[in-house]
């Protein structure tokens, strides 16, 4: 089939999976640059894939009710698996999203306590604040020139977490140098893995993550070290101006008594921080590049956003009311979250002694200790779960036949009690990030460019996302 016959499909480009291999060093090889290349072609078709890894038994689940199994059903017998920790430890500490057990129960009461009280409309200013100056400085650019709109949507979704978190915007000297620093540790942790795999000592990788994990956290340091001193003087902080990272200092778990020390904040904002931006950023890169590729969705959100604005000037920005009302701009993000999902692999840990898993009659022995995979990128492209799964339609996300698939198979936040706390903080940013820029251009690609999509911590491309903007 011809690239134009799969685009009139809306079937746009993808890293195809690789032709499978049983040399496992091969596969190694091919998960260097990017962990997409540890797939191969029939990881889309079958319920569990099986392999051994040097001694360490591997098994891709790709089984809804296993996945809910594992995920929901009995998540205290799937943790996180170590080396979740083990490559994000030198950046994030130890904070909610790699700890298990009692570790991340009390911290998961102290982060809902806090998100409770920083709720979606008391962070929507912070969100159109700085999407108002993302759309100042697009409108700054050359619109014959192609603009890179992965590296435009990194920095407005840095700035909506950063005045969420400090109540100040992100300045371009601070987003240089923390991006940079962030980019090359997602690409040494994906190398990190693979060694791993090879059985390489841990003290000694980590060592080469600490130089860039480093600069991040001692970033963030500064800044707590600053709002502790002011909490510390008694400089009280109203309920109704109170940031996110107010609200951590102040959680306080009614169990344990316990609230987050100086270091547990570092560890908390530091992936708070980096997810709450990164995730977001890697996905509107990607949803605004499906718009520029298939004009007519384009055209028919542009539609949606004037109807639901009523002929409001495009000087003034859409409220949180009319966010609400944006389902096909909503149903576009989530198309784009299933094809391409910002975190592609989920891995848990067996350490229960009696576990075996089911399929079909069949049953698959699942040794202690053995390493489960979970794959948003293989389940939500699987064709047993999706029709024409690899088309991208929005439509499938509003009321339809595959509602089912929707609830079962679908699973870019995570599901269970360990699903990302910030979801819908995610969903609301980015419906009016899309909204207030079709708003103001037409999006179209830049010849002859195909992003590049990696798979590392998050879902990236190497070479940048670049479009052509035109004022509208």
């Amino acid at each position: 089939m011809t690239e134009v016959t799969k685009q009139q499909r809306n079937e746009p480009p993808w890293p195809k999976p690789l032709p499978y291999t049983a040399n496992i060093l091969h596969r190694l090889a091919r998960g260097w640059k990017t962990w997409l290349g540890l797939l191969n072609e029939w990881d889309f078709r079958i319920p569990i894939g099986e392999i051994n890894i040097l001694g360490l038994p591997v098994f891709l689940i790709n089984d809804p009710p296993l996945v809910r199994r594992i995920l929901v059903d009995e998540v205290e017998n799937f943790p996180k698996h170590p080396y979740t920790l083990w490559i994000l430890e030198p950046l994030i500490g130890r904070a909610i999203f790699s700890v298990n057990g009692e570790e991340w129960q009390w911290q998961r009461r102290l982060i809902d306590q806090a998100f409770q009280v920083a709720k979606l409309n008391r962070v929507f200013p912070s969100m159109a604040g700085a999407t108002e100056d993302f759309i100042k400085r697009l409108h700054e650019h050359k619109s014959q020139q192609p603009i890179d709109i992965d590296a435009e949507m990194t920095l407005v979704t840095a700035d909506v977490i950063m005045r969420t978190i400090l109540s100040r915007p992100l300045s371009e000297g601070e987003s240089k140098k923390i991006f940079l620093a962030f980019s090359r540790y997602q690409r040494k942790a994906g190398r990190a893995l693979v060694l791993r795999f090879l059985n390489l000592p841990k003290s000694l990788i980590q060592i080469n993550l600490k130089n860039d994990a480093k600069i991040i956290r001692d970033w963030i340091h500064i800044a707590i070290k600053e709002r502790l001193k002011k909490h510390a003087e008694g400089d009280e902080t109203s309920s109704t101006s109170m940031d996110l990272l107010d609200c951590l200092i102040m959680a306080n778990d009614p169990e344990t008594k316990r609230k987050f020390s100086e270091k547990q904040l570092v560890d908390q904002i530091c992936f708070l921080f980096l997810a709450g931006h990164e995730t977001s950023a890697s996905s509107l890169g990607v949803a605004t590049w499906l718009l520029a590729l298939y004009q007519d969705i384009q055209q028919k959100l542009r539609e949606e956003v004037l109807l639901v604005s009523a002929g409001k000037p495009v000087q003034e920005q859409l409220e949180q009311v009319e966010i609400r009302k944006l389902n096909y701009c909503s149903a576009i993000f989530n198309e784009t979250l299933r094809l391409y999902p910002p975190v592609s692999f989920f891995i848990r840990e067996r350490i229960k002694t009696d576990t075996n898993f089911f399929v079909s009659g069949e049953k698959s022995k699942c040794p202690l200790g053995a390493l489960l995979t979970l794959s948003p990128w293989v389940i939500q492209r699987h064709e047993n779960h999706w029709e024409d799964p690899q088309v991208f339609k929005p439509e499938r996300f509003l009321k339809t036949k595959e509602s089912r698939w929707v609830k079962e198979a679908f699973l870019p936040f995570g599901i269970g009690p360990r699903k990302c706390p910030g979801a819908a903080f995610a969903q609301q940013e980015a419906v009016l990030v899309l909204a207030e820029l079709v708003r103001n251009f037409k999006v179209s690609p830049a010849k002859g460019h195909i992003p590049n999509l990696t798979g590392r911590l998050t879902l990236r491309s190497s070479n940048g996302i670049k479009l052509l903007l035109q004022k509208v």
